[in-house]
């Protein structure tokens, strides 16, 4: 992926996190994951040799895959920001059907 690539994946992530037609779980998911990157407190501490990157590839890979696979089939509103959703929440969700 070229840097034009990642620039649309970020901008479609953001949007994805502000979306209220996603579900709050995946959406905390993603903000989670970026955090976690960010943070420097892990589960598993990283001056331990082997097991603290371990557990940060293995926690980042599969959030990533998750992150991509949802962000490739997300479609966002075609105008802008989305628009609040009214009323009970029922209807498709946003993702693209398989």
């Amino acid at each position: 992926m070229n840097v034009a690539g990642l620039r649309v994946m970020g901008t479609r992530f953001f949007r994805y996190v502000r979306d209220p037609r996603v579900p709050r779980w995946r959406r905390l998911l993603g903000v989670f994951a970026v955090a976690y990157f960010l943070f420097p407190v892990d589960v598993v501490p990283d001056f331990l040799p082997l097991l603290g990157w371990l557990d940060d590839i293995g926690v980042l890979a599969g959030v990533a895959w998750f992150m991509k696979r949802e962000l490739e089939h997300y479609r966002p509103e075609p105008m802008g920001w989305p628009t609040p959703v009214e009323g009970p929440r029922t209807g498709s969700p946003p993702l693209e059907q398989r």
